[in-house]
């Protein structure tokens, strides 16, 4: 159970029940069960969990809820028509409980997504594997645009606990940190025959170089989650308190970005964008007293003292 913080609604309080049964919550009734039975399933989300239910008709008599060899179907026919069925669920897999579980998901789908290149380029392309570089990279995009979207419609809907904004933030990070770790070009020892025109750009051997370094430049028909500077332009949108706890993660992540900029290159827009987030913190969570402490040098302060030294 998660500890009960502002956002946590695992009381047996009338009026925490309440709160989340409240109009203004965005989803239906059955929504809201789909929600809950989910986290007992191990990899499917709401959305995709609630497949397997027909809905549930106004006037459903009692004794057509039950559904033979489905626990979860008849559970979810009951609290749909039944209030007081879904009140007393509500009451155990609160709010947080479920965004929890999706997050753990998603969490684990960006997991898989490495460990599918992995296996690709380990492989090479099988019928039930040819994720790519490219590939790769739009999966990861996806999935971080789904776990700030869920973020959002779950929050709007009523403040979630500490721990689980804080856990956004760390899956966030987790993924920028591990394609950072793979600034690397990935089929230079493959056993495997790979067909490649001699056009291809070098971003399509390396997932840190499509993602940081040097994207592709996309169309304006392509979604702006596309688009986006990878994950740094979502943390930039969120609080500071949902993520200053990563700071020193943060702060390794740009130096990353930094060391593998060559010298005679300008630093690549996720460079100054991560670094400009870590400074304006920085200078917040000093005041009053900021202008005693010492601005981080950036990238291009660091080459221009190099390069005044060699004069």
């Amino acid at each position: 159970m998660l500890n009960a913080t502002h956002g946590d609604l695992a009381s047996d309080s009338d009026d925490a029940v309440e709160a989340i049964l409240s109009p203004t919550f965005p989803h239906a009734r059955a929504d809201q069960v789909c929600d809950m039975l989910s986290v007992f399933d191990t990899g499917r989300l709401p959305d995709e969990f609630g497949r397997d239910f027909a809905p549930v008709p106004s006037d459903e008599m009692p004794h057509n809820f039950y559904v033979p060899h489905s626990l979860a179907a008849t559970i979810y026919r009951l609290a749909v028509r039944d209030e007081s069925v879904f009140r007393r669920l509500r009451r155990v897999i609160t709010p947080d409980v479920c965004a929890n579980a999706h997050f753990s998901k998603l969490r684990a789908r960006a997991r898989e997504a490495f460990a599918r290149l992995d296996s690709y380029v380990e492989d090479g392309p099988t019928p039930d594997n040819n994720q790519d570089i490219p590939k790769c990279a739009r999966s990861l995009r996806s999935i971080v645009n789904q776990i700030c979207q869920t973020r959002n419609i779950r929050t709007s809907s009523g403040p979630l606990s500490t721990t689980v904004v804080m856990k956004v933030a760390e899956i966030l990070v987790e993924i920028l940190q591990e394609v950072c770790n793979r600034n690397e070009e990935v089929y230079y020892r493959i056993h495997w025959e790979r067909e490649a025109s001699d056009e291809e750009p070098e971003r399509n051997r390396n997932l840190y170089a499509y993602l940081i370094d040097d994207p592709p430049r996309f169309s304006a028909s392509t979604p702006s989650w596309m688009k986006e500077t990878f994950v740094i332009d979502r943390l930039r949108q969120m609080p500071a308190n949902e993520w200053r706890h990563l700071i020193e993660r943060l702060t390794t992540i740009l130096d990353q970005i930094g060391d593998g900029t060559p010298a005679e290159d300008a630093p690549p827009v996720a460079y100054t964008k991560l670094d400009r987030m870590i400074q304006d913190y920085t200078a917040e969570a000093f005041e009053p007293s900021s202008s005693s402490v010492q601005r981080r040098p950036t990238l291009g302060d660091q080459r221009e003292s190099q390069r005044r030294r060699l004069e």
